[in-house]
């Protein structure tokens, strides 16, 4: 009997931050780019860094940096933003290299909450090739009054 194809839903896409490996499902994004300027995003929540205009979008950039409590630093020109999308809004996430999209239907993953501080924010961690990965849950990055927070900011600025 054949295995069964990987859904969208078992792949993920694979990028680094500081040498670390972290990922978001690949249903939730929507492109990746180069990056570009970051304009400010006054009255914003503290973690969200600004924002960018994609093609006539106004598009919140989220400082997973931040989040993560990883060392803030000023953006370069060889990172990449994902855009991704979050449920309720696209977002975009600067990082230092999208390294790619790998399946793990048929890796074991491991429940974050019970391994790092910071784990609400991670859907779980598993291995690839000896290494390990941080599964990002994008649903639950902004807490209900950032996303308020935000969602007034970005109104202002449409004004």
């Amino acid at each position: 009997m054949a295995e069964p194809l990987p859904t969208i839903e078992d792949q993920i896409v694979i990028f680094t931050l500081d040498e670390l490996k972290y990922a978001i499902p690949l249903h939730s994004v929507k492109r990746v780019i180069h990056a570009v300027e970051i304009r400010f995003l006054p009255e914003a929540p503290e973690i969200i860094s600004g924002i960018i205009d994609l093609q006539g979008q106004l598009i919140p950039v989220v400082n997973i940096r931040k989040r993560f409590g990883l060392a803030d630093r000023e953006i370069s020109l060889d990172d990449q933003i994902i855009i991704a999308d979050t449920g309720k809004r696209e977002v975009a996430i600067v990082v230092d290299t999208v390294s790619g999209v790998s399946d793990v239907s048929a890796v074991p993953m491991k429940e974050a909450g019970k391994i790092l501080p910071y784990a609400k924010h991670l859907k779980g961690v598993a291995k690839i090739n000896d290494e390990l990965i941080l599964i990002y849950n994008l649903e639950q990055f902004l807490s209900l009054d950032e996303e308020k927070q935000l969602e007034k900011a970005l109104k202002t600025k449409k004004k």
